[in-house]
């Protein structure tokens, strides 16, 4: 009896590239998840950082003697509010002779780290 030469897939080969392809489909799926991750924490320290900038600015603009502040609640326009995601916090110290070191700490949802803004008033 002469016997076919049939060509074709076998059922483990199958198996194998139904198994190949569903961890690069997992894989894609972690990558797109972690990258969604870091867009938005990407964004939240941008507007932390714009917060910080805005904040520097108008303790910058101020007439008197800067004074040190507590955490406060703020949205994402720096407005003081109770709900406020954002928290925002002045340190002031006197270098000498009407010269002061400002820090502006601002903190973010989904962060470990701060966004910190240093800078030198003289008054």
């Amino acid at each position: 009896m002469k016997r076919n030469n049939e060509s074709g897939m076998t059922l483990l080969s199958v198996i194998l590239a139904v198994v190949i392809l569903s961890v690069g489909i997992m894989a894609i799926g972690r990558s797109q998840t972690m990258l969604a991750r870091a867009q938005a924490a990407s964004a939240n320290r941008g507007v932390a950082l714009g917060i910080a900038r805005n904040y520097i600015e108008e303790v910058r603009s101020r007439t008197a003697v800067p004074a040190s502040e507590g955490a406060v609640a703020v949205d994402e326009t720096g407005t003081i509010t109770g709900g406020g995601a954002y928290r925002r916090s002045l340190t002031v110290s006197e270098l000498g002779n009407n010269l002061y070191q400002a820090i502006c700490s601002v903190t973010f949802p989904q962060s470990q780290q701060p966004v910190t803004l240093v800078t030198l008033i003289y008054r």
